[in-house]
């Protein structure tokens, strides 16, 4: 058959069956379309995320940042600082993400031994049952040479298909938790910074 007459064949059929049908399964279709895409957008940002991490934390690991950043003790000041070499790519450029660079929360924590380094979970659950942001998460600790540092980040990114456990672990409005992490021993450099 050929596609006009399908078509004309389609516009006098007045059972109405195709169209019923076709809108039972468009909607849950589509959603299911749609969360998945959102899922691979979400996997790509938290790549961004880690990526960014680890570079940024290369500045802590070789002694530059705290070079850098001499004299300087304010916690404030620091974790604004880091947030910048998070965003900025090892080339000076802006770094291009999908989410907002400027509401990363990070946590820079020094570590006993590898084996004593532990996360700061960047969200706590209230008596009511729902996430919020852990107002202890943010913090910067100025690390000397060979000391072991965890460095973590976190941001917020909206949920619009909440399908496929997208939903897990959010906060309020609809929002997903995106973290990253990285660990290491900070090398011998020369120009120590002044630690408070």
């Amino acid at each position: 058959m050929r596609p006009t007459r399908q078509v004309a064949r389609l516009c006098r059929e007045r059972s109405g069956a195709t169209a019923v049908e076709f809108g039972l399964v468009a909607l849950p279709f589509l959603a299911l379309v749609g969360a998945c895409l959102e899922n691979g957008l979400v996997a790509w940002e938290q790549e961004i995320l880690q990526q960014a991490v680890v570079e940024a934390g290369r500045q802590i690991y070789t002694g530059t940042f705290q070079t850098a950043n001499t004299g300087t003790t304010d916690a404030a000041t620091m974790l604004s600082r880091f947030r910048t070499a998070i965003c900025t790519q090892p080339s000076g450029t802006a770094r291009v993400t999908l989410f907002n660079c400027a509401n990363v929360r990070i946590s820079v924590t020094q570590a006993p031994s590898y084996a004593g380094a532990t996360m700061v979970s960047p969200v706590t659950i209230n008596s009511n049952g729902v996430s919020d942001w852990n107002p202890n998460f943010q913090s910067y600790t100025c690390g000397g040479a060979s000391a072991i540092m965890v460095v973590q980040a976190a941001v917020d990114v909206p949920v619009f298909f909440p399908l496929l456990g997208a939903a897990t672990a959010n906060l309020p409005n609809r929002r997903r938790v995106l973290q990253a992490a990285t660990v290491f021993k900070i090398e011998p450099y020369t120009t120590q910074s002044v630690c408070s």
